[in-house]
């Protein structure tokens, strides 16, 4: 049986919506315009919604579900810590470990004892979608519906970092709602574009392409790495570890990195200048060679998929990167498959996207 195994109907005051999916993947992330219908797959998913016609089935979803609704549903008479801790009105434990690991995440610690009530907006996001952490059980399914939307660039880095933590220790599943195409890249494993024709929408195959998500805000080069050395402002991050890695060096900013830790970086196409010769001493921090390896052609520009090399030119089986050119530039340069190229982006253009985060699902 698949993880995910939905296909289902569904027809409301002139709004149409069909949802399949079939899917082992273990988060799986949903991406579409306001209105589209996304919320409305989430209520089909928990249940509270019946369709016209076809089935729900989620490996883990008659266990409780931890849900992080955009409306929050805090109990207001009750204290911060009270609805953290509301999962254990039905008889189940939350570990003193993930409690503080979630409060620190979460900057909660001074609100602890706070009434809901007496919460602005964006702290009881940050509440509602720590409960939902700590009420998901290992095995269950936890849906988070825009849940990273009222964090600021820090917080938001650790919380991804938290979650990712969560995916690669816990079995169950997850189904995210995001309008950030970045913050799905980087939590799921699959991606299904909600395609809205009037009043009728539907869902395209799992596995949506980095080009679509790049072009929503999202990053064509997501990579994984580890900390190695802070000096300044900038961070020697190693990407050996990552699928794009293989003993690479790349310099990220280092506002709020240590030593040790596990980050993804998002690096897009626009910001990777792609040029014949070692460009030698320049200001950007990051040089890497590698092959050209595949020319993808769209309507303004052409994305050129790069295969890397280590330093003795042996190419990396996993590292592939992507930069954007006209097709002038091709010509110009005399690209084809198998030119040797090197890329060339600032430090600056790298943005953290998740902080602590041990490499790895």
């Amino acid at each position: 049986m698949s993880r995910f195994d939905i296909d289902v109907h569904l027809r409301r005051d002139g709004f149409e919506l069909t949802w399949k999916l079939k899917s082992e993947a273990k988060w799986i992330g949903l991406y579409g315009r306001s209105g589209g219908g996304k919320s409305t797959a989430l209520e089909l998913a928990l249940g509270w919604m019946h369709p016209d016609r076809g089935h729900v089935r989620i490996a883990g979803h008659e266990q409780t579900t931890g849900y992080a609704p955009q409306d929050l549903l805090l109990f207001p008479h009750w204290t911060v810590e009270q609805n953290l801790r509301a999962i254990e009105k039905a008889g189940r434990t939350v570990s003193s470990e993930l409690f503080q690991e979630v409060v620190s995440a979460f900057e909660l610690g001074g609100l602890l004892e706070r009434n809901a009530r007496r919460l602005s907006g964006g702290e009881g996001r940050r509440v509602a979608l720590a409960r939902a952490i700590l009420s998901a059980p290992t095995l269950g399914l936890l849906v988070l519906d825009e849940p990273l939307s009222s964090l600021d660039r820090d917080r938001r880095r650790l919380v991804v970092g938290l979650l990712l933590k969560l995916k690669r220790e816990r079995p169950g599943s997850a189904i995210v709602v995001s309008h950030s195409a970045a913050d799905l890249q980087v939590l799921c494993d699959e991606v299904q574009l909600l395609l809205t024709e009037g009043a009728r929408s539907s869902f395209s195959a799992p596995g949506l392409p980095a080009e679509i998500l790049a072009e929503a805000g999202g990053f064509e080069n997501v990579l994984e790495g580890e900390v190695l050395e802070v000096s300044g402002d900038s961070a020697t991050c190693s990407l050996s570890a990552s699928p794009a890695g293989g003993g690479l060096l790349i310099t990220a900013p280092g506002r709020g990195l240590c030593v040790g830790d596990s980050v993804v970086l998002g690096l897009r196409a626009d910001d990777v200048l792609l040029t014949l010769d070692n460009p030698g001493r320049v200001s950007a921090r990051n040089v890497l060679f590698g092959a050209v390896e595949e020319i993808l052609p769209f309507a303004s520009y052409r994305t050129i998929c790069v295969r890397l090399h280590a330093s003795d030119r042996v190419a990396l089986s996993a590292s592939l990167f992507r930069t954007h050119i006209t097709a002038g530039a091709i010509d110009d340069l005399g690209l084809q498959l198998g030119s040797p190229v090197h890329l060339v982006f600032k430090t600056r253009s790298i943005v953290v996207l998740a902080q602590n985060a041990k490499v790895g699902s």
